[in-house]
């Protein structure tokens, strides 16, 4: 009798044990997201000032993200502001763009820059459809200062403007 209980029970049990949900089996994917383009700029973060008698700069960097820093900047003449703007530096992917909003200029609009380069710690980012500047570079030759220039073309002459700055404590 027990010979036939077991045989009985056998086919019972490898029917439960089967699989008959239509599920298809679960993958887990994980997603590894690098920000290495952006945290490799993590030396703008702070604030940046310049200033002489008549003129007084500041740029303020802060990290809003893994992916995201934003500034604003802006320049006082005599103690009024004379230049201000909005800038965005996020990773996408494997692009790094820069993205600025310029008071009073594009229609209050702003434009997009990609970064080209980042070699030897130059930064240069680059839209070659905008009037001018063409191309924003940032560079940080010693810890406590910001080095950044805009230049291209402006009725087929190249200009070039240089920012100096040094971080405030």
């Amino acid at each position: 009798m027990k010979k036939y209980l077991l045989l009985l029970t056998f086919p019972l049990l490898l029917n439960a044990c089967k699989n008959t949900s239509e599920e298809k089996p679960s993958v887990e994917v994980i997603v590894n997201k690098s920000y290495d383009k952006i945290v490799s700029l993590q030396w703008l973060l702070g604030t940046w000032v310049n200033e002489n008698e008549a003129e007084f700069s500041q740029e303020t960097w802060s990290k809003e993200n893994d992916s995201t820093y934003t500034a604003y900047s802006f320049v006082e003449h005599n103690g009024e502001v004379v230049f201000a703007e909005t800038m965005a530096l996020e990773q996408k992917a494997s692009e790094l763009l820069l993205t600025v909003a310029t008071a009073n200029q594009n229609d209050e609009k702003p434009v997009t820059f990609k970064l080209v380069t980042s070699e030897n710690g130059h930064f240069t980012f680059e839209n070659k459809n905008h009037d001018f500047p063409q191309r924003i570079t940032y560079t940080n030759p010693v810890s406590d200062s910001l080095h950044a220039w805009i230049e291209g073309t402006i009725k087929e002459e190249t200009k070039k403007m240089d920012f100096y700055f040094r971080k405030k404590n």
